[in-house]
């Protein structure tokens, strides 16, 4: 292959990602589809100025080291020389020579991404940094990415800490745990770097289950490498934080969000985190949660040709269609019929489906349809014991919302202690169902718990003649019903809001929160474009030491909604929630058409074991079913946990976004 020389710049290529992790390219290539020959470039998080390729065959991912030689060539294993990475992607383009399969679709950025150099720092942030070094110190510009270019980098990158929003300088240990405890956000991984008094080494302060946790960075003697005890050593500051965002690496966690230092210019602060997450198209904290699912990253193995972890995808939709529909043949291994558990008895047909969130006619639904309700209002209201619990005389209730399994739902307003009149929805319990109060008041404990902009906020109590719970008002109403007189809805703006519901349900995993009735009905949306995940009634808090919450009677179960170990065991977990979560991306794709529409509870049983799934709806696109289906996985370790799935609608709903205009 004829070759020329400056190589060409990975950052001028679409498919280059910059500095992520080997986990961070599965999600985007599982986004994308996974399709045969898809792949993507991106640089390793290891060794400076070594890159890799991550490679989609036969539904799964594989990874290739490319490796810089001593002469400055670089080749994956023992594999052809060539005097870049884009250069070697194009030669096996022509010819296979070692991969798996042809590199035959680039996975390309979205439109506005850039790659990312450093969390924090664009590939075009660093390049014009590079090319402002080399000119001050008379090297050609082409030595930016020949042999010059770790030299440079590291000149670059060395004094880059002081200018970031998590470097308060020198400041004392008291001082760095005042900062951090006035930060409203304690999240895990939450953090700030100070210079120590002997302004040689640093100090890391990272916030850990609400504490907060120490480490000195120092050199050690006779190497100018920085690091904390038994941790990896770094070239500088900067490379060791970034380090410390793909890795915790000796760290009790990994670095999520900085604690900004207090004077941070504004504009900058809003680049930073725009390159932090939005530069690869993923919610940091999503990718930061997936460990909570007991995933872990596998090193890549600089010396293998052929990759050794192949993480296993559902069947394309199509294949998928053809495997369940011959002679009903699951697609995963079959328990043997001494191991697979017998159906369980059904308890009566009104106790299998739980009462929905039916609006009333369209007389009022309509008209509270078209109120106009700013969620920000919402933010500002205190939180505290006081003002949470509310007395009657607070709250005017107008008319009906709808029914729930307890009692009605009503439109009304509140009036807080400050003289201010919000609006509000109050879910308020039926006189004769005393029993329901103490499941009523669960609810409100643990909605107090829950912040989030996808968790619908719960306003207060108050402890009448009935038990009322007062939320914040969704005038939008339940997705299914929104969807079902709303069918010109773009699936585009369909995905939008699924993503958000998949972003609420990764923050409920989070906090160790298992749903238990996620449908479309307990979906309320605020405007066309804003979701917000409802109905806690059969929430429960997993237990510190278990990963799942086991039920103690059947109850009101939505047995559509629910995968086989719920029904067969009664246990539940953060994967059950993804079953559910498959089942409502079903119902909102299908414009709020109800899922298993003319089968009765055993049948549902003996459709799902049998291996059939749900028809892809009529609109849906095929990489949105392939979502559903890998949601249905039988087994539940095989399905995606909230963090990918929110990785994934997010891909889905940008690029059906952007096809669409």
């Amino acid at each position: 292959m004829a070759t020329s020389w400056p190589p060409i710049l990975p950052s001028t290529v679409k498919y280059f990602y910059g500095r992520i992790t080997r986990e961070e390219a599965e999600c985007i290539l599982q986004g994308h589809g996974a399709t045969e020959g898809l792949y993507l470039l991106r640089e390793s998080i290891g060794v400076l100025g070594n890159f890799a390729i991550s490679i989609c065959h036969n539904s799964n991912i594989h990874h290739y080291a490319i490796e810089k030689q001593h002469d400055g060539q670089y080749r994956i294993g023992q594999g052809r020389p060539c005097i870049g990475p884009v250069e070697l992607i194009q030669h096996h383009r022509v010819d296979i020579d070692g991969f798996i399969t042809v590199p035959t679709h680039p996975c390309n950025r979205l439109p506005g991404q850039s790659p990312i150099a450093f969390r924090g720092m664009t590939y075009v942030d660093l390049e014009n940094a590079l090319l402002t070094k080399a000119e001050k110190e008379k090297i050609k510009p082409e030595s930016i990415f020949g042999a010059q270019r770790q030299h440079l980098i590291l000149k670059v990158a060395l004094d880059l800490h002081q200018k970031q929003p998590w470097f308060h300088n020198r400041i004392s240990r008291d001082e760095a745990l005042q900062r951090l405890q006035r930060d409203s956000d304690h999240q895990n991984g939450k953090f700030l770097v100070r210079l120590r008094d002997d302004k040689k080494s640093f100090a890391l302060t990272l916030m850990y289950m609400n504490e907060p946790r120490h480490y000195i960075i120092q050199k050690q003697s006779g190497d100018d490498k920085l690091g904390i005890p038994e941790g990896p050593k770094f070239d500088c500051l900067l490379m060791m934080i970034d380090h410390y965002h793909n890795k915790s690496d000796g760290l009790l966690c990994k670095l999520t969000s900085p604690c900004v230092v207090p004077g941070y210019d504004t504009k900058k602060l809003s680049k930073y985190l725009e390159s932090c997450s939005n530069n690869v198209s993923y919610t940091s904290s999503a990718i930061l949660q997936r460990q909570s699912s007991g995933e872990r990253n596998q090193p890549l193995s600089p010396t293998s040709r052929t990759p050794s972890t192949k993480r296993q995808l559902p069947a394309t939709p199509k294949e998928a269609t053809k495997v369940v529909n011959q002679n009903g043949a699951a697609n995963r291994p079959s328990l043997p019929s001494s191991r697979r558990p017998s159906l369980p008895p059904l308890p009566a047909r009104d106790v299998l489906i739980r009462g929905e969130w039916d609006p009333p006619e369209a007389n009022s639904r309509s008209r509270i349809a078209m109120d106009e309700v700013d969620s920000k209002i919402y933010d500002t209201v205190p939180r505290n014991k006081e003002t949470f619990n509310l007395s009657r005389d607070q709250i005017v209730l107008e008319g009906d919302l709808g029914s729930g399994q307890f009692g009605s739902v009503k439109k009304g307003n509140c009036t807080l202690r400050s003289g201010k009149v919000i609006p509000v929805a109050v879910k308020t319990l039926k006189n004769e169902d005393i029993s329901g109060q103490a499941e009523m008041k669960r609810e409100a404990e643990l909605m107090s718990q829950l912040v989030n902009p996808y968790i619908v906020r719960m306003i207060g109590v108050c402890s009448a003649d009935n038990i009322m719970l007062v939320l914040e008002l969704l005038p939008s109403g339940p997705l299914n019903s929104y969807l079902k007189s709303h069918k010109e809805t773009p699936q585009w703006n369909v995905c939008e809001l699924m993503w958000q519901v998949a972003e609420g349900m990764n923050f409920l995993s989070s906090k160790n929160f298992v749903h238990r009735d996620l449908a479309a009905r307990n979906v309320l949306l605020s405007n066309p474009h804003t979701a917000k995940i409802s109905d806690f009634g059969m929430s429960k808090a997993l237990g510190r030491e278990g990963n799942y919450y086991e039920a103690s009677e059947a109850g009101r179960w939505p047995l559509k909604w629910y995968a086989p170990e719920c029904v067969y065991y009664w246990k539940f977990d953060t994967k059950s929630d993804v079953w559910s979560y498959g089942v409502t991306l079903w119902e909102a794709t299908s414009y709020g058409e109800k899922p298993y529409r003319r089968m009765k509870g055993q049948e549902i049983l003996e459709f799902v074991e049998s291996g059939r799934r749900l028809d892809r709806p009529e609109q849906c696109p095929d990489d949105i079913y392939r979502i559903m289906m890998e949601c249905w996985r039988y087994e539940k370790r095989e399905r995606p946990s909230f963090s990918e799935l929110a990785v994934k609608m997010e891909y889905q709903f940008k690029s059906l976004q952007q096809d669409n205009y």
